[in-house]
């Protein structure tokens, strides 16, 4: 039990004097761009696809951010046909945990879709969720790299109609 208790300590004091000073403050501004993989349930499969976005957040409090998110996605349904696009525009909240420079968090977003093309004569317009996880790097207080997952679901089909997103994130922060 001693020997758990003083490399509990030794840890505990290493970790201390390694880590970075969090850097998370309130009123803090970040703005930055998504790129990466999507895929989307159509017809009862799943269609692979491209996608991008812009983000946006203000911190409310060191730990807790307000979200606005765009995004758009384009999936191959059948070759020969005009693609499927998948757009959002949402908004929520984040919890991040910043104590180092690796930076993980959980958000929860609601917000509007639009679908088009392929086979559809005019665009569906849906309400819809988003679950995110991420971990950001923050190389320095002005940028940030990261990787995001994002799970959507849509509000008439709750947990039936999946649409997920993994993008890289480059982003900007000023405000401190």
């Amino acid at each position: 039990m001693r020997r758990i208790l003083l490399f509990t300590s030794w840890l505990v004091a290493v970790l201390l004097a390694i880590a970075s000073r969090a850097e998370a403050f309130e009123r803090q501004w970040h703005a930055g761009l998504d790129a990466g993989f999507a895929a989307l349930s159509w017809n009862d499969e799943l269609r692979s696809g491209l996608g991008g976005g812009l983000h946006a957040a203000y911190g409310l409090t060191d730990s807790y951010n307000a979200l606005l998110e765009v995004g758009v996605s384009s999936h191959s349904v059948v070759a020969g046909q005009p693609m499927l696009v998948a757009s959002h525009a949402a908004l929520g909240m984040a919890y991040t945990l910043d104590v180092v420079s690796w930076v993980p968090y959980v958000g929860l977003l609601v917000g509007g879709y639009q679908l088009s093309g392929f086979e559809l004569r005019q665009a569906e317009y849906r309400l819809g969720f988003q679950a995110a996880l991420g971990l950001d790097f923050r190389p320095s207080r002005s940028w940030a790299v990261g990787a995001q997952l994002r799970y959507h679901t849509f509000a008439q089909e709750p947990l039936q109609a999946h649409y997920m997103t993994t993008f890289l994130r480059f982003e900007w922060l000023w405000g401190w």
